[in-house]
């Protein structure tokens, strides 16, 4: 009974915190809009600043923004800029929530975001460790290593286990086929 009601005080404890945390962006993107309103003109200084004070809320700020300043698509570039600078590891959220409050502004913040990382991707190089290792290696430039073909069958060729067994040996000894032969009704009387 006792590890019910700790258990039971503990979920809704757990559960405020993450509301608490939920209304805080709420209240600063509140916050934010009527900042832009009042002041449209500053509305990069603004996005930059609760930006770079509260990265976790950064797509709020910037939806607020956009929606508060009545943004055109260069004004939408512009702010997703400033909030890209002031949380560059935010990047891909700001301008997903850029482009949901303005589709129209699609091209314009796919240009800033190609211009303010253009080499990130899917295997982007992370340090300059990695950036030092990648240019010691030996592969000569344009040339790509032999992969296997995904189409093959699994277990054939460098990718799977051997086929059969342990050690490449068959489950089951290659027996001849059993034959069963149909019954003979020639002979039967009718």
């Amino acid at each position: 009974m006792k590890q019910t009601i700790f258990f039971g005080l503990f979920s809704a404890a757990l559960g405020l915190v993450s509301a608490s945390a939920e209304v805080s962006c709420l209240k600063l993107a509140l916050s934010v809009k009527t900042a832009v309103a009042a002041e449209s003109s500053k509305v990069l200084e603004i996005v930059s600043n609760e930006v770079s004070a509260a990265p976790d809320c950064s797509c709020e700020i910037v939806k607020s923004a956009i929606e508060a300043a009545n943004a055109k698509p260069e004004t939408v570039a512009a702010i997703v800029e400033a909030a890209v600078i002031a949380a560059p590891e935010q990047m891909r959220l700001i301008s997903q929530c850029a482009v949901a409050v303005a589709p129209d502004a699609l091209s314009k913040v796919q240009a800033v975001i190609a211009k303010l990382d253009p080499n990130r991707g899917e295997g982007a190089v992370k340090s300059s460790k990695d950036a030092k290792d990648a240019k010691d290696s030996k592969t000569p430039v344009g040339e790509v290593a032999a992969m296997p073909n995904p189409l093959d069958f699994p277990g054939q060729g460098p990718v799977g286990p051997n086929p059969g067994g342990p050690a490449g040996l068959p489950l089951i000894p290659n027996l001849p086929p059993v034959i069963i032969a149909p019954p003979d009704i020639s002979n039967v009387d009718p």
